[in-house]
């Protein structure tokens, strides 16, 4: 297994060591008595335990010694086994305060303690400033200093394996410049080496010895992925809201994310736990799920889900109201035998098929398989072209599904749906099934469901009293969720 280090070199990050006291050095010469120690014969060593609040203006006559104490509590997390490698981030810029050096002897430091692999990177020198203050995009990090670092990381990352570590430990340095480290490693280590960030707490107000700690979750960074994660459900994105989030199962503190892994399976039809109690998702009426789906899939502009969704409505309100009327054999061996458990029994030249195989007769949705101590168990066709009318019409009675379905066929949306379901999803039929949606006041001119009167009537036959509020209440609950503070 190998194992990458990766650091940022800043002004604390090399101390002086005198009279075995560890000194910093002045923040405002920093720089000045970097090239005066780099004229000097300087060697590093172990950092003393005591810390001297003088800072260092001047340096002392001789020979100077230096630490890394900060590295040195890092190197200590690995043991025995140091890293592999490390990469470490300095600036070497001609200012007084620029810790010019620091990186330097950090590598030395590395290379004592057998770490052979050093690459050093800085990505500020001669005047250079990390933000432009002019530019928008620049102003806190310019672009090529973002390229410069990210391509650094690529480099080493891709060297790296699943089995591999990458630690972070941006201990100096400028801050801008860290938090995008700490964000770069991550990009690149996706689907790769595992990475864990560590942090030195400051000894001085510890009053400890320097103690490295691996990087703490910031309360901060949950309620960042809170409003993203709700912004992306507000837009229709279920899937993309737990991807959004998905890192923070089982961190703790953040069982919020349930509900969103909750909205994720219900957009993907699986199976929901027990545990699940958002209405809407475990509705009894499929109906009024699957016209949530076709909602929230408008709202995410994904017009191919949307498509088969809409056509889905109507065969999951068909079989919503059949279930008041059939019953489903329990016989694992006969789940298509249905008897009817209430009103009268399929009869007549639209109901019930006669067996003679002809087109006539393939329209009717009843065909008698058996009868068993008087009961009559029928096969069910409910698919297009005659049997799902028929049962609409003429056995469950049900004007809003009969005008449904005769949107559904004299606009070809089932023809749609197949097309989407085997074409490329190209521009043009994207903008076609918009266009047929929309003039079968399925859609609205402004891409909603559940506003069109069609799929209201549909919807208000199996109970549903303000099936216009179903996808805002759902958000809504969605909010009220996330915005909980526990």
């Amino acid at each position: 297994m190998k194992t990458l280090l990766v650091m940022t070199a800043g002004q604390t990050d090399a101390q002086l060591v005198v009279n075995d006291q560890r000194h910093k050095l002045d923040g405002n010469t920093c720089g000045t008595l970097h090239d005066a120690i780099k004229e000097r014969s300087w060697s590093v060593v172990d950092a003393p335990s005591t810390r001297s609040r003088d800072l260092i203006k001047t340096l002392p006559d001789g020979d100077v010694k230096l630490c890394t104490p900060k590295l040195d509590a890092v190197l200590a997390h690995f043991g025995d086994a140091p890293p592999t490698s490390a990469l470490i981030f300095e600036t070497v810029r001609q200012d007084a305060r620029d810790p010019r050096l620091s990186g330097e002897i950090m590598e030395r430091r590395l290379h004592d303690r057998g770490v052979n692999q050093v690459i050093r990177v800085a990505f500020l020198t001669g005047t250079e400033q990390l933000e432009d203050p002019s530019n928008d995009v620049d102003a806190v990090v310019r672009r090529t200093i973002v390229a410069m670092l990210s391509d650094a990381i690529k480099k080493q990352v891709e060297q790296l394996t699943k089995n591999d570590k990458v630690f972070v430990a941006t201990t100096g340095g400028l801050a801008a410049a860290n938090e995008l480290i700490n964000e770069l490693v991550r990009l690149h280590a996706v689907g790769g080496p595992t990475v864990t960030a560590l942090e030195v707490p400051d000894g001085d107000r510890a009053q400890q010895d320097d103690r490295v700690v691996e990087e703490k979750f910031h309360p901060a960074a949950g309620y960042r992925a809170r409003w993203h994660a709700l912004s992306l459900v507000e837009k229709g994105s279920l899937l993309g809201a737990w991807g959004a989030v998905s890192h923070l199962e089982g961190v703790p503190d953040q069982e919020w994310t349930q509900v969103i892994k909750w909205l994720a399976r219900f957009a993907s039809s699986l199976p929901l736990p027990t545990a699940c109690d958002l209405a809407v998702l475990s509705h009894h009426r499929m109906a009024v799920r699957a016209a949530v789906r076709v909602e929230l899939a408008l709202r995410a502009e994904d017009i191919p889900r949307a498509v088969h969704g809409t056509v889905a409505v109507f065969e999951a309100a068909l079989w919503d109201k059949l279930g008041e009327r059939i019953e489903r054999s329990s016989d694992p061996d006969k789940r298509r035998f249905f008897k009817v458990k209430s009103g009268d029994a399929p009869m007549g030249d639209k109901l019930l098929r006669k067996g003679d195989g002809t087109d006539e007769d393939r329209k009717r949705p009843f065909e008698l398989k058996e009868t068993v101590a008087d009961v009559a168990w029928y096969w069910v066709y409910d698919s297009d072209g005659g049997p799902g009318a028929h049962l609409a019409n003429d056995f469950i009675g049900s004007d809003a599904l009969k005008k449904f379905d005769a949107a559904l066929v004299k606009n070809n949306i089932r023809e749609l749906r197949n097309d989407v379901a085997h074409n490329e999803p190209t521009p043009e039929l994207m903008n076609d099934a918009r266009t047929r949606m929309q003039s079968a006041k399925l859609w609205s001119n402004n891409d909603t469901f559940l506003s069109q009167s069609l799929v209201q009537a549909v919807l208000k036959e199996l109970g549903e009293q303000c099936p216009e509020q179903l996808c805002i209440h759902f958000v809504s609950t969605i909010r009220e969720r996330l915005l909980a503070i526990s």
